[in-house]
């Protein structure tokens, strides 16, 4: 008998719930791969940064990718250098990270004992950052680690030699104004 109420409750919302005055009404939501990613957007999605520094005046604000925290680029407008600084959890390890920067480079491998005596440290306010520069015949890769908290934060040239021969002391200069704050 139970089963018999139910059915016919069921059968029973279905005509009353059905009238001709009443409309379907559709939302439209933007898709997600339709936002634009913006530097603000990226930096409400990501842990703060931990740090503050002083730009150079001829880096130009860029859109950030799916692994900085905020980017800019220098350089020709053909063929811009990116600069970005993206925060890593501090287990994926300061060797692989350099490791791997060789690797994008396609420089020939080496034992990581021997790629490691090319990070030299450096002294910031509140913390120490390891810095290294790769290159090979056509682009370059300039970068400062830094190990605050439980992240890594990786600040990374990125561009043609010529560039990076330019903006080297520029970005050395950038890379050493961190304060943690």
């Amino acid at each position: 008998m139970f089963r018999f109420d139910i059915s016919c409750g069921l059968l029973l919302l279905t005509f009353v719930g059905c009238n001709k005055s009443s409309g379907i009404v559709q939302y439209e939501a933007p898709r997600e791969s339709d936002k634009v990613l913006t530097t603000d957007l990226l930096r409400d999605q990501f842990d703060p940064i931990p740090f503050r520094w002083k730009v150079p005046a001829e880096w130009t604000e860029a859109e950030n990718d799916q692994f900085s925290a905020i980017a800019w680029t220098v350089g020709s407008k053909s063929d811009p250098a990116r600069i970005t600084v993206s925060g890593l959890s501090a287990a994926s390890g300061l060797e692989a990270q350099v490791v791997r920067w060789r690797g994008q480079l396609n420089l020939p491998e080496m034992g990581v004992a021997e790629v490691m005596k090319s990070v030299k440290d450096v002294t910031l306010q509140g913390a120490t950052g390891k810095w290294c520069e790769f290159k090979n015949d056509t682009e370059s890769i300039l970068g400062m680690i830094v190990p605050h908290e439980d992240k890594l934060w990786i600040i990374k040239f990125r561009g043609e030699n010529a560039t990076a021969d330019k903006v080297r002391d520029a970005f050395r200069g950038f890379c050493e104004s961190l304060k943690v704050e």
